[in-house]
């Protein structure tokens, strides 16, 4: 259906809303989904167990939306140029939670090419997902004309990085998928791509998460820990967030495919590249609000944001830290007790 909607049409919706990457996948039984289930029964979703729900919509991805035949790919750049030299200066802050909560944002954008198409031909079926939906999506996307995953698990395109944010329209669009193209072994390709033998993303991890190629284990990756988990953090794991105290870039930093993309514009970014320790550390709910309201770091909630606050202040050895633990005595969250409870056995 639609015929009069064009693969040009959709690539000019999305240059319209700043997304700098298109593709259409042919939607049907997720090819990936055996490897995606191997790595759940390793355990390697680490406490996210919501990776483990509705996996008949995983690999069946038709099933969220009746009579969906296409997945357009959408990608929103958010690289600020961090260069790899940055992750000395920490604790840095991940480069995307820097900007307005990309939820919302790129959502807005998708949107708003959905009611485009709807306004071509009311017939469209449409369905907008931006990491709220139960599909593979890196895997969609490497699919595309132009693109793999690389051994970070991320998807890369081999001339414009990996620094993008994803988002996908569900349709049911009658129009040709993306024709995919062969990944040469070259890690410096810029014309197809591969990693090759590169093993940057893995010799760079601070924590050992990337040990096996293109397989990520959540239990070491610091991005977990600083994010979704919930109470203490094992010591092991600290020295990383002397490094980030909120997600982590020193994968995609190092990677050579992101050795020449541009920087977007700083006119949205909310955040600086850290913040102040002792500041986050001993923040009421109102300064919590003020500082982190309306961005991606309001995922670790503010208890967590003040355990990694903490130990980033003893790992960096900060003048401070006794004046924070001092206030911080008698706190009711258990992990932040148990936090100044390893900092004072130290």
């Amino acid at each position: 259906m639609a015929s009069s909607i064009t693969r040009e049409f959709l690539q000019s919706l999305a240059e319209a809303e700043g997304l700098a990457l298109f593709g259409v996948v042919e939607l049907g039984r997720e090819p990936d989904f055996e490897r995606y289930t191997e790595w759940l029964d390793a355990s390697m979703h680490a406490g996210m167990e919501y990776m483990a729900h509705n996996q008949d919509k995983r690999e069946h991805p038709t099933r969220l939306l009746p009579g969906a035949t296409r997945a357009l790919i959408f990608g929103m750049p958010y690289y600020l140029g961090d260069t790899p030299d940055d992750r000395e200066a920490g604790p840095l802050i991940a480069q995307y939670a820097r900007l307005p909560d990309y939820h919302k944002h790129l959502k807005r954008k998708l949107k708003a090419i959905q009611h485009a198409l709807e306004d071509r031909n009311p017939e469209i079926a449409c369905r907008v997902a931006v990491d709220t939906l139960p599909l593979l999506e890196r895997a969609l996307a490497a699919r595309g004309t132009l693109g793999f995953i690389g051994k970070n698990t991320l998807f890369i395109h081999p001339t414009l990085g990996s620094f993008y944010l994803l988002g996908e329209i569900l349709s049911n669009l009658d129009i040709p998928p993306d024709t995919k193209e062969t990944v040469t072994p070259s890690r410096r390709s810029k014309t197809l791509g591969g990693c090759g033998s590169c093993k940057l993303c893995q010799e760079a991890c601070p924590t050992g998460a990337l040990d096996t190629a293109y397989r990520l284990d959540a239990r070491k990756c610091l991005s977990y820990w600083t994010i979704e988990h919930r109470g203490p953090i094992p010591k092991s794991f600290w020295h990383g967030v002397g490094k980030y105290i909120f997600g982590c870039d020193i994968c995609q930093l190092v990677c050579p495919y992101n050795e020449a993309i541009p920087a977007v514009s700083t006119e949205q970014v909310r955040l600086g590249k850290t913040v102040d320790l002792y500041q986050v550390a001993t923040m009421d709910q109102e300064t919590y609000v003020t500082l982190f309201g309306g961005t991606p770091m309001t995922r670790a909630k503010k208890v967590g944001l003040q355990r990694n606050a903490l130990i980033a202040m003893f790992v960096h050895n900060d003048s401070r830290l006794a004046q924070a633990l001092e206030q911080l005595q008698g706190t009711e969250d258990p992990g932040i007790r148990e936090t100044i409870q390893e900092i004072e056995r130290s």
